[in-house]
């Protein structure tokens, strides 16, 4: 009776912690499912699914990383996808800390010009990256002469690394904006209404600023680029 007893009482646990180990299965199947969506933007061997803006000469795959060089106008590399609401992680490397960068989002690659003719022009809301300390993780309106940030947010942070490898986290859903260096918070913006209507979706795009001394080229690297979209972001935890 007693051996009976005992193991009567063994099955019954077995049956109860039935469910537990269901449900931690099916969390890790989740999980993995989640950690799956995400797809990169860079192959490290090529620029396809990119366009530059003017000619490409600002952009190269050196040794498996993007890297851009400075000459005397502002430069650009866009996604050729439009993107609204997505989190993307990236990777950048300020080789000289007289050069900013940025990474546009939700970005239009033309605009009319005062006879109504449509131009080429990059303009949208710009992740800053610059020199530390700076306004590196800021919003800032390419061509649109002002930040998106509020004033009273603008805060100066030393986050970027200067001369080292930096990983940049840009979270995008609704008009809510949140950004990330090295895996601290520092923007956390609500556009208003009028720079989200105006920009309501559009490119990703890299950065290599314009310097007044273009015969020193400078130079910053992308590395590690990659995207996840509407159903994975609705269960990132930030």
């Amino acid at each position: 009776m007693l051996f009976d007893s005992l193991y009567r009482t063994r099955c019954a646990d077995k049956q109860r912690n039935c469910p537990v180990i269901a449900l931690v299965a099916i969390s890790l199947c989740c999980a993995t499912a989640i950690a799956d969506d995400w797809v990169p933007l860079f192959d490290g061997k090529s620029l396809d699914g990119w366009n530059a803006s003017g000619d490409n000469k600002q952009f190269q795959i050196v040794d498996g990383v993007i890297r851009g060089a400075s000459s005397g106008k502002t430069h650009f590399l866009c996604t050729e996808k439009e993107y609204r609401d997505f989190e993307l992680e990236i990777e950048v490397k300020l080789h000289d800390m007289d050069l900013n960068s940025g990474i546009q989002i939700r970005t239009s690659t033309t605009r009319a010009n005062a006879k109504g003719d449509t131009i080429a022009s990059v303009h949208g809301p710009q992740v800053d990256l610059g020199k530390s300390p700076g306004r590196s993780g800021h919003i800032f309106g390419q061509g649109n002469g002002r930040w998106f940030t509020p004033t009273a947010d603008l805060e100066r942070n030393s986050l970027m690394i200067n001369g080292a490898w930096n990983k940049v986290r840009i979270l995008a859903k609704g008009k809510h904006i949140q950004t990330w260096i090295n895996g601290e918070l520092v923007g956390d913006v609500t556009l208003d209404n009028e720079i989200d209507q105006k920009y309501p979706q559009g490119v990703i795009a890299l950065q290599v600023h314009g310097v007044k001394s273009p015969d020193k080229i400078r130079h910053v690297s992308f590395r590690n680029i990659r995207i996840r979209e509407p159903n994975s972001v609705d269960t990132v935890v930030p």
